[in-house]
């Protein structure tokens, strides 16, 4: 016998249910991922699905497991990480790109924004909190006001 649920009433506690990320991590250097894939996994709204090593796989990974957010290294051999992130949203505008480097250089937030990136973190400020600052505060595709590449 089934017990009778018509009586059951649910209550909203009026807060919305945490987000949950699917991330691909993009780096040449196996240190620097094992670093972040450590860094965001200690956030329980990240969940890690994939890693790539340069720009053409990023590309590939993310036409196969379909990440909303790509964490992704700006310098990386055959494919930097500017151009993979152009040819990712020119397919998929839906997905939030963070850039990192090693270096702070002033150009790759403006540039991470002009391309239509999310933003840049260096790699020694990388974590949970600030990624979660860039991808929180970005205009979705359709009401950001991107500048031609």
């Amino acid at each position: 016998m089934t017990p009778d649920n018509s009586k059951i009433i649910q209550f909203s506690t009026g807060k919305p249910l945490p987000t949950r990320h699917s991330v691909l991590l993009v780096d040449d250097q196996d240190a620097f991922r094992d670093i972040a894939r450590n860094q965001l996994s200690d956030d329980d709204s990240f969940q890690i699905v994939g890693e790539a090593t340069d720009g053409t796989e990023a590309i590939q990974q993310n036409e196969r497991l379909h990440p909303n957010v790509i964490v992704m290294d700006i310098q990386m051999p055959e494919m930097s990480g500017i151009e993979a992130a152009r040819a990712i949203l020119e397919s998929d505008p839906s997905v939030q790109i963070v850039l990192t480097s090693m270096g702070d250089d002033m150009e790759y937030g403006p540039l991470a924004r002009e391309i239509g990136a999310c933003g840049f973190i260096p790699k020694r400020e990388l974590s949970a909190s600030a990624v979660h600052r860039l991808i929180d505060n970005h205009l979705p595709p359709a009401t950001s006001t991107r500048m031609a590449a």
